[in-house]
């Protein structure tokens, strides 16, 4: 289910970008949407929110574009998170697959236009009252909720593991044993009799 979702919004993100580029020319005035929400058609050559825009490495005689560069580190993203679904997705909680299907969602959304436009489109801009949010689209939004929900997954789930053994022990039953030897000392296991002491016993019923 998790990588149904992730298919499910890496299509949604795909198609919103579409329908941006085909109804907005680039740098075009921005259509408000309502409650601070405007629609704009940006190009962007960076990470997500327009972070490392316009990045180079340098490495020797070789200049290594940017952007396919994190289009690279988005592909790695993606692979890890996908092949520990498929692995332990069932094992994991409800909340913590979602987000995990969120982040890989966004990270598969901006690595196909890194590699397939060698830019990603981004195209919803919030802005109200002096504050100013930078343009970002459905997979930025996707990562970054994703994110949130790991950061509360393991909040919330970081004591379950230790609590689940502790009821376990409660539960187990215990030996009368091993009860009373916490009490009374060590407890040793029932040894038989040795063979002197039995013919003291004896002699003893036959003196009787």
């Amino acid at each position: 289910m998790a990588l149904l979702l992730a298919a499910l919004l890496v299509a949604a993100d795909q198609i919103s970008k579409a329908w941006v580029v085909a109804a907005l020319p680039e740098g075009s005035r921005e259509v408000p949407i309502g409650l601070g929400f405007y629609i704009v058609h940006i190009r962007n050559n960076g990470a997500a929110f327009g972070m490392l825009r316009n990045l180079h490495l340098r490495i020797g005689p070789v200049d290594v574009d940017g952007t396919i560069m994190l289009g690279i580190l988005s592909a790695v993203v993606a692979l890890v998170i996908a092949v520990y679904l498929a692995r332990n997705g069932p094992k994991l909680a409800a909340l913590t697959r979602v987000a995990l299907a969120l982040v890989l969602a966004g990270a598969v959304g901006n690595m196909i236009d890194r590699f397939r436009l060698h830019y990603v489109v981004d195209f919803i801009h919030f802005h109200v009252r002096g504050f100013d949010f930078a343009v970002f689209n459905l997979a930025d939004a996707s990562i970054v909720i994703g994110a949130g929900l790991l950061l509360l997954a393991s909040v919330l789930y970081s004591g379950k593991p230790a609590g689940r053994q502790a009821a376990h022990g409660a539960q187990t039953p215990k030996h009368p044993r091993t009860e009373d030897s916490s009490a009374n000392g060590p407890d040793f296991p029932d040894l038989p009799p040795l063979h002197g002491e039995r013919r003291d016993d004896e002699a003893r019923g036959d003196t009787g």
